[in-house]
């Protein structure tokens, strides 16, 4: 702590790497180095920090030589860079101004603590000097006192700022690592589709950013149901080619066959086993009783949730009180085979970074990073590295702060602007022709509440505009002829917990659930919040080709009709929170897809090396 306290009296930060160097300095190699830093600060006022660079120089370097070398120098300019680089040379990022303000408060402290540590010099001597009596001594004693009570909360507070300036430190040496990813990487590598022009659109009905009306009302509720109710009731009778009979009205056809659509607002198990459902649309409500036998000859669905929509058909009793059913019809994707196009190009499929975690794989990630830079090791590795164009990433960018109870425990960066600045950083070392396709989770900095918009403004702008576009969740997009579904898949956790087929270890047993339902949080009131938008966003109106999930840190491919599910797993380490729940994540498994054979082939870049296994 001297040392740090000794250059900060010289207006010089530590990187925490050097911090670890000066630490082992003999006495005389440490004197001479600040000796050296002390006069070349006497001609260069500026703030340095001290990271290894500047350091080898200062060790290596004649003083006099260094001065002329940096007359001219920027040093802040340096450390907080720009990842826009030329495009937007002119523009900092709101984090780089930040940064820039801290450092203009922590230089006006400094001199400001030296003008009054002067003025309380040349106080105590005038006191000193007049102070000749027993008053004046009391009065000189209660001086001295004062000051020594001061110069200890001086002292407290220099630890703070030490804390601060480490953290600050911390930050910009690893943003200064990150942003040198990409010059170090060897830059003849040909990427075959770099000359393919990116096609991306979003499908603007599906994405809620700029169009949330809700407020919560009542009125709200009822029109979101609404909504929900007649999107799905059309999608079942056009599929099965049926109409259905008016709830209020159904008692009148005793003993008679009927076909019935509703959404289901209540489920009980009889003593004999039997389930007692009760139906609701927009006019009245009914209920239908499926027989025990028919669910355990899997006759008939048994796993029925609250607020789906279903349809039923079977026959009315004798007293018009309920409906025997005899079949049950949900608007499930219809059966495809799954759709290709015919360039050979590939999507790698992530989700749940977590930036700001202590949790997060940061060597790994930038491995990956690397990867995308056409940094291979066989042959292989190269084919995909090179006619790789797409990345969707499915939620969670970063970890958050305030997300649960304890969290700042658990963050190595607090700050949520330089979580983003951390995650834009990384994509910026990214070659521009691969193309980012990035929607929001319940760790980013936005409403938990789904669908959520899209992140703000003022995180969209840390980020690169020429490869990046910014979608909600969920949002349906048209990646290169193909529907690409991207959700977070925080309902899993409400899902899992109703159907015993839906496992945590398995995603794609959960995918389905709610490929067959068409919903994707068939259920209101669980761990998964809903906004009652005038419209329900979370219908799956049209079938997708890719149905991309994350959430719950778990690695799992499949096809369902058609439909291709990717859970993409993670780059966080198993939290403590997963250890409790007996949960193992899968971290830092990308799957990378042909999307001219999807379906086929899924390519898992595993850790460093890539590996392929059919679906």
């Amino acid at each position: 702590m001297d040392i740090i306290k000794l250059l900060l009296d010289l207006e010089i930060l530590v990187s925490p790497t050097c911090y670890n160097r000066l630490k082992s300095f003999k006495k005389p190699d440490l004197e001479n180095l600040i000796s050296k830093i002390s006069k070349f600060k006497n001609s260069k006022k500026d703030f340095i920090l001290l990271d290894n660079h500047f350091m080898d120089s200062f060790l290596n370097n004649d003083v006099n030589d260094l001065i002329i070398e940096y007359a001219n120098f920027d040093f802040i300019k340096y450390y907080i860079g720009n990842n826009k680089e030329v495009q937007n040379q002119e523009i900092m990022s709101k984090l780089d101004k930040k940064l820039s303000e801290e450092y203009a408060l922590i230089d006006s402290e400094i001199k400001s603590e030296k003008s009054i540590e002067s003025k309380n010099t040349k106080e105590i001597a005038s006191n000193e000097k007049s102070l000749t009596n027993l008053e004046n001594l009391e009065k000189n004693d209660k001086i001295n006192l004062d000051l020594k009570e001061g110069t200890n909360n001086d002292e407290e507070k220099s630890e703070a700022d030490i804390q601060r300036d480490l953290k600050l430190a911390n930050r910009l040496e690893r943003f200064e690592k990150i942003k040198s990813i990409r010059k170090s990487i060897n830059s003849s590598f040909k990427f075959d589709s770099k000359d393919i022009e990116t096609q991306v659109k979003v499908y603007e009905d599906t994405d809620v950013t700029g169009n949330s009306t809700c407020e919560g009302t009542l009125d709200d509720f009822i029109t979101y149901f609404r909504d929900r109710y007649e999107t799905l009731k059309t999608i079942i009778e056009r599929k099965y080619q049926k109409k259905s009979y008016p709830l209020n009205k159904a008692y009148t056809k005793k003993n008679e066959k009927i076909f019935l659509v509703g959404i289901i607002s209540d489920v009980n198990t009889t003593k004999n086993g039997h389930k007692m459902v009760e139906i609701e649309d927009q006019k009245g409500d009914f209920k239908v009783l499926i027989m025990k036998n028919k669910i355990d000859n899997k006759e008939i669905f048994g796993d029925i949730l609250l607020d789906e929509i279903m349809g039923f058909e079977g026959t009315v009793s004798n007293d018009g009180r309920l409906m025997f059913v005899d079949k049950t019809y949900r608007p499930d994707v219809d059966v495809k085979p799954a759709k290709k196009i015919d360039e050979e190009i590939y999507t790698a499929f992530l989700s749940d970074v977590h930036v700001g975690s202590h949790e997060f794989m940061a060597k790994t990630f930038e491995k990956f990073i690397r990867f995308l830079n056409g940094e291979v090791g066989n042959s292989k590795e190269q084919n995909i590295a090179s006619k790789l164009k797409y990345v969707s990433i499915a939620g969670d960018l970063v970890d958050g702060v305030g997300i649960y109870p304890g969290q700042e425990e658990d963050l190595y960066e607090v700050d949520i602007v330089s979580q983003y600045e951390e995650v834009a950083n990384y994509i910026a070392q990214v070659p521009e022709h691969i193309h980012f396709v990035i929607g929001p989770g319940n760790h980013d900095a936005l409403r938990p509440a789904e669908p959520q918009p899209t992140f703000t403004q003022e995180i969209r702008d840390l980020f690169p505009k020429e490869n990046v576009t910014f979608v909600s969740n969920p949002c349906s997009v048209n990646i290169h002829g193909l529907d690409y579904l991207l959700y977070h898949g925080r309902s899993f956790d409400d899902v899992i917990g109703q159907i015993s087929e839906a496992q945590y270890t398995n995603p794609c047993s959960i995918m389905q659930e709610l490929l067959k339902r068409r919903h994707l949080c068939p259920t209101y009131g669980g761990r998964c919040p809903i906004a009652p938008e005038v419209r329900d966003y979370l219908v799956i109106d049209k079938k997708p080709d890719i149905f991309h999930t994350g959430h719950i840190h778990i690695n799992g491919c499949g096809n369902y009709k058609g439909t291709i599910m990717v859970n993409s797993g993670t780059f966080q380490e198993q939290t403590s929170f997963q250890k409790k729940m007996g949960i193992s994540p899968t971290p830092a498994i990308v799957p990378i897809m042909d999307m001219s054979n999807m379906g086929k082939i899924v390519h898992e870049w595993d850790n460093g090396a890539l590996n392929s296994k059919i679906m």
